[in-house]
Parts: structure tokens; sequence; C-alpha cells
């Protein structure tokens, strides 16, 4: 949900949504899921600045968020830290950088697929069908960040993925507070905004980074992986989670990482898979941070990882269904 493209789902509903807000009303499944779409959109087209928390387990982050939207689609994005170490991230569409003053280091990576709050889903915009592995339900009406917010409970049909709530602006359509509950009802994540403004400075429009005398720049490139090269294979569709993406991750002249990435619409997860050193092994044991939860095994000369904002009984689902071809 942290993490940082475009089909609309819904033509002309979504259009009026976009341009002209809706009024409070209760909606049924279709028309909730349809204010949905939109929500997800208006984080793409919208500017807007804001405070926002995150809470992830017993880690609490306050950030500033500056968005900026062209007509011509163009995004740029400013996520600066007000806690801890300085530290902040820019976007210029499908290009980040992570800018670490204090070690005078630019991080550089081209995403494959969004996933940043505010949007909505994660994975390319033709894989979305949550409605086949949510419910939708209406709350009340709630105010976030001095605001009036529609909320809506996704609530998951089996035991695979957990469950969202997420807090709809009734004026703008934008989302103002996601979040993350398990089975039990436990809140395991949420991030949100505590104030926001839908008129940001132009002159603050933020921009790439170069790198100054004396700072260090590490490209992370990330490149479409052939899977029929692969030494391992890994279903199209796991438990409603499909197959979005194959990559490679390369950082600098250091080793090969090859991802492949799911999602369910809402949900994402990752298999991370690189050859392990002489004696590299990784233990065998679930970790966990809020809602991401991880496990690792080796297989043979391999290391692999599984990662992702879901239940470990999917993590489990997940590496069983890795396919080795040979070793």
């Amino acid at each position: 949900m942290k993490q940082w493209i475009s089909r609309f789902w819904v033509t002309g509903l979504l259009a009026g949504f976009c341009l002209f807000g809706f009024t409070a009303t209760a909606f049924g499944g279709d028309s909730a899921w349809s204010i949905i779409m939109a929500t997800h959109q208006q984080a793409k087209v919208l500017s807007y600045s804001g405070v926002m928390i995150t809470q992830s387990g017993e880690y609490t982050q306050s950030s500033k968020l500056l968005h900026f939207a062209s007509p011509n689609g163009d995004e740029d994005e400013l996520l600066e830290k007000l806690d801890g170490q300085p530290s902040r991230w820019i976007r210029h569409n499908d290009v980040i950088q992570c800018i670490l003053p204090q070690q005078k280091l630019i991080l550089s990576e081209r995403r494959q697929n969004s996933t940043a709050f505010p949007q909505v889903f994660s994975g390319p915009d033709d894989t979305y069908a949550p409605e086949k592995v949510y419910e939708i339900k209406q709350l009340p009406v709630q105010r976030v960040a001095g605001r009036s917010a529609l909320v809506f409970r996704l609530i998951p049909k089996d035991a695979y993925r957990h469950e969202y709530r997420l807090y709809i602006d009734k004026v703008t359509n934008l989302l103002l507070r996601s979040e993350l509950y398990s089975s039990d009802g436990h809140l395991l994540e949420q991030v949100g905004f505590t104030e926001i403004s839908f008129d940001p400075d132009p002159a603050k429009r933020p921009s790439l980074y170069s790198a100054k005398p004396g700072w260090k720049m590490a490209d992370t490139q990330v490149s479409t992986a052939d899977a029929q090269g692969l030494p391992y294979s890994l279903p199209d569709d796991i438990q409603g989670f499909k197959k979005t993406g194959v990559f490679s991750r390369v950082r600098g002249k250091g080793q090969s990482v090859d991802q492949t990435v799911y999602s369910d619409g809402l949900s994402t997860l990752s298999v991370f898979v690189q050859r392990a050193k002489a004696g590299q092994s990784m233990p065998n044991v679930p970790m966990a941070h809020g809602a991401v939860v991880s496990r690792s095994q080796t297989v043979g000369n391999y290391l692999v990882t599984a990662l992702g904002e879901v239940p470990l009984v999917t993590l489990n689902q997940v590496l069983k269904s890795v396919q080795w071809k040979s070793q």
C-alpha cells in the first residue's frame, strides 16, 4: 500500500464521476464497484497535496504527499517522510527516485505496476475483477481529514485475502483512507490523509533529480523476463491471484533477481527467485510486519521468497505452486 497505465473501466459513467462528482446515495453492488473503479482513476487525474499517516503493525509514519496531474496524462509526485531519517520519493509517470540526503544517494527505478495510495487497484488496468473474490457493502458516511466520506467494506469470499475498508471523498471521489483487516477483525494496516487540499502550489511541482558532485546514483534495471527460459514455472492463477508480470531486476552490477507478480485487483504478492551463493540459505519461517508477510525457502541452488499483503496460507500455497524444470 506504500509502494508507487491507463484504460477506463467504466467509460461514460466514469467520465461523469470524474468531471462532476456524485451525491451520497446507497449503492448496490454493481454501482458500488463502479464508484471504486472511478476512485482509482481520480487518484491519477486530480492534483492534490496533504499530510498522510501510515500505520503498519507498531510502525507509524507521517508523510507529505504532493501530486500534480497534467491534461496530457503526465503525473509528478513527491512523497516526503516527516519522521525519522530524511528521505523522499519523486515520481514522474513510471520513473521513481528515492532520495537519501544523508547518504547523498539517489536510487532510481522504472515501475512496472502502480500500487500507490491513493490509487485503489494494483496491477495492469485490464486485470481488475475484484467482484469475483470480494463482496462489497456500504457503511454509514464518516468524516476523514475534515471531509465527508462514503465508506465501503470489501469482504473476501475466501481465506486467501484480507478485508479492505475504503473511505472515499463525497465531492472529489478521491480515496481518503484505506484500512486492511485480518479475518478476525484485527486492523493490520491503514494509510490515509489527516489533511488534504485540492489546490497545490504549482511552484512546488517536483521534478526528477540529477546527481550533484559528491552524490551517487544507483539504478535498478527492471525488464520483462521470458518465463519459458526460467528454470521453474508458476501457474497463471493461484487462488484468484492472477499473474500480471514476470520481471528481471538488476541493481548496478549485482545479481539478477527474478520477480513474478500476482494480483487479485486489490492485493498483490510477489515471488522472488535468485541463485544462492555458496553456503547461503534462508530460514523457512514466516516473517510479518503489519499486513506484509513473507516466507522463504532454499531449493537446490536457489533462494525463493514469497511476499505480499496476504494471509500466510496464501504464501504457503504460492510456494507449493513453484514447479522446477531441472536443477
